[in-house]
């Protein structure tokens, strides 16, 4: 019997109905109280310093767990107080926890930059010295020396920080919010994904009441896994790493290198066991077609192809004793930079030929079914603003944008800025807003633009590669705000609970980074995975900066045409044959994504991913196994984050105490 073939806009929507239990509700209330403040607070000022150490030990930014870990302290006080927690509420308290994480990992950069100023790279690259001084201070700097933040020569870097998140603020908000007004309520678009993020404060409003639900006891058993495991992970490092100059990692943090063990028989494979099997518990998430095939085409590539590359000479420098760090390093220079190029453009080409045909047979199915679209009324009670408002204030924060990047890099051809912030942005953002309507996903979007873009304008100057350029994607923002109408939350309440919380999260994010630097360099021994990555990324970044000087760097010869077609030809034929043989479009995702990756590093996704379809859904069902994984997933996140902050914060204040002798 002929398989019959299914557009991708079926195919992702019939995997994200399984998780769609429930049509949303239709009358708004405020979720900003007091209580909501003062828990966002507490998430601020608390549970931040323990999102930016976890990234530092273990890579794990806590940006998943530190939600949670605020709600269930909320909805706990809530029990005890015998009232109850609207999910309105919590849904204000998940988004302001996520976004007190991110506003304290935004200022990694300062860091960041403050390390690589001073890298061997940076200078043997001859860009020490030409690093602007609205990035960070000169490497012999007293900031940077006693790994101060608050030091008078981070006043002009943190002043143009501020002010671009301001600008960004503004911006995404707008714009976000009118490109929502044009999908979902005139084009009445389904966003298929937005329920499955409406289920998280719903199952957590239910504990509150009386009666518990099977929510809040899958919820509890991933959070006794989480627990267990992130102490073996977390705790036991952390904990030690006070008492010690060399933390204890029962697994080496953040993967086993078995690369060298493999070169006999496979030279220039990498393999590198990733030791965060939490990802076990996502690998239920993930659509089992993408996890398995990723894997499949991963081995054969470090176990096969690049052995047989290595054998005609193409990857030429790799030598015997490397690590996967500087196999993955020369291997890329020598093939694989330029094939995932074509790869990338592929993924471009593949989205823009399925969302063209796709969206307007959505619009034709829709027309013939309804007789009319929407219309641009708005529901009574959900707190929405006329349009010309949301459109004059996006065009107040990217006319600001514009200028101060024309101030930052006055050379640069103004051409470009104008083109990116008022003819792509615009675009690319409503096409973004509707593919994640139809799909709830991502399905276009053009490679190495910057970098085309500078080889475009001629500029040679290094200054260009550390400023935002304005081409941006609010799209991807309009599935937040169907979210927020799906848990009944007035508009209003949730931008002004994000404007009132803002300037207490840039303080503080401040403070933290200036404590946490203050304890010891970064990187160090102290921070694991700092200290095992950011040497190899200060080395790609000085490639990728240094690309276009003379013509001549070792990044611009390092991308080679041919290669790029390679890549390219070779992932649209892999998609040819899987449409000629009606396969879904999640084989053509997860085998071209998975060519050139390292297996090691999948392989607790793919054990969650055998588990659960080949035991949970037999044990559960199909149904209500995918309603448990979810909440699972996030049970686990909250007990890792438990463990996290609680160990980092005993980390914290040990540290913090000087011994002084009598």
């Amino acid at each position: 019997m002929a398989r019959e073939r299914i557009s991708q806009a079926e195919e992702w929507q019939a995997w994200a109905q399984r998780y769609d239990m429930e049509g949303g509700i239709r009358t708004f209330e405020s979720g900003l109280t007091l209580k909501v403040f003062l828990g966002a607070l507490f998430v601020g000022l608390l549970m931040m310093p323990g999102s930016i150490y976890l990234q530092l030990v273990s890579g794990q930014t806590g940006a998943g767990a530190a939600p949670w870990v605020a709600v269930i302290l909320f909805t706990e006080l809530a029990r005890r107080s015998f009232t109850t927690a609207r999910r309105q509420e919590l849904f204000l308290l998940l988004g302001l926890t996520g976004a007190a994480v991110g506003s304290g990992l935004q200022y990694r950069g300062f860091i960041w930059y403050a390390y690589f100023v001073q890298t061997p790279q940076a200078e043997s690259y001859e860009i020490a010295d030409k690093i602007p001084f609205w990035v960070t201070p000169s490497p012999d700097s007293i900031a940077i020396a006693e790994r101060s933040l608050l030091h008078m020569d981070w006043w002009t870097p943190i002043w143009i920080f501020l002010v671009m998140r301001l600008l960004g603020t503004i911006r995404h908000i707008s714009a976000g919010y009118f490109l929502f007004r044009l999908t979902a309520d005139l084009e009445r678009l389904p966003y298929p994904l937005a329920p499955i993020e409406a289920q998280g404060a719903t199952a957590l409003a239910e504990t509150t009441g009386r009666a518990e639900t099977w929510r809040w006891r899958v919820f509890s058993i991933g959070s006794m896994a989480g627990l267990l495991w992130g102490f073996l992970y977390i705790g036991i490092p952390s904990l030690t790493g006070v008492m010690m100059s060399e933390p204890i990692e029962i697994l080496k943090i953040p993967f086993i290198d078995f690369t060298p063990s493999i070169e006999g028989f496979a030279p220039t494979g990498v393999f590198a066991l990733s030791t965060d099997f939490g990802q076990i518990l996502f690998g239920f998430v993930l659509p089992f077609p993408i996890v398995m095939t990723e894997f499949i085409a991963a081995m054969f590539t470090q176990f096969f192809l690049n052995p047989q590359l290595y054998q005609h000479e193409i990857l030429y420098q790799w030598r015997a004793g490397l690590d996967v760090r500087g196999v993955g390093l020369f291997n890329g220079l020598d093939f694989w930079i330029s094939a995932n190029m074509g790869k990338a453009f592929s993924f471009a080409i593949v989205g823009l030929a399925a969302s063209v045909p796709m969206l307007m047979k959505f619009r034709s199915a829709r027309q013939e079914t309804t007789g009319t679209r929407g219309s641009l009324q708005t529901p009574p009670g959900r707190g929405d603003f006329p349009l010309w408002l949301m459109a004059g204030l996006w065009l107040i924060g990217m006319i600001g944008f514009v200028w101060m990047v024309h101030w930052m890099v006055p050379n640069f051809p103004m051409k470009f800025l104008l083109g990116f912030a008022f003819i792509y942005t615009p675009l690319n953002s409503y096409v973004t807003a509707r593919t994640f309507g139809v799909l709830g996903r991502d399905l276009f979007e053009i490679p190495y633009i910057h970098e085309t873009t500078f080889i475009l304008s001629r500029y040679e100057e290094i200054d260009i590669w550390f400023v935002e350029l304005p081409n941006e994607d609010y799209g991807r923002g309009t599935q937040g705000w169907r979210v927020c109408e799906l848990t009944g939350t007035t508009f209003t309440s949730n931008i002004a609970a994000h404007l009132l919380i803002m300037p207490i999260l840039l303080i503080s994010g401040i403070l933290v980074w200036h404590f946490i630097w203050k304890i010891a360099p970064i990187p160090s021994a102290q921070y694991p995975f700092a200290q095992t990555w950011w040497p190899i990324y200060a080395t790609n970044e000085c490639l990728w900066k240094t690309s276009l000087r003379d013509g001549s760097s070792q990044m611009l010869q390092a991308i080679r045409g041919d290669y790029v077609a390679t890549g390219l030809t070779g992932s649209l034929a892999i998609y040819g044959l899987l449409w000629l043989a009606k396969m879904p479009s999640m084989w053509f995702y997860g085998i071209v994504g998975g060519i050139g990756a390292d297996p090691g590093m999948m392989i607790p996704r793919l054990i969650g991913a055998i588990i659960g379809r080949f035991y949970m859904i037999k044990r559960f069902g199909l149904k209500r196994w995918f309603m448990f994984n979810p909440v699972l997933a996030a049970g686990f996140t909250c007990g890792v984050g438990l463990i996290g902050m609680g160990t980092v914060a005993i980390a914290l204040v040990s540290k913090a105490v000087i011994v002084k002798p009598f």
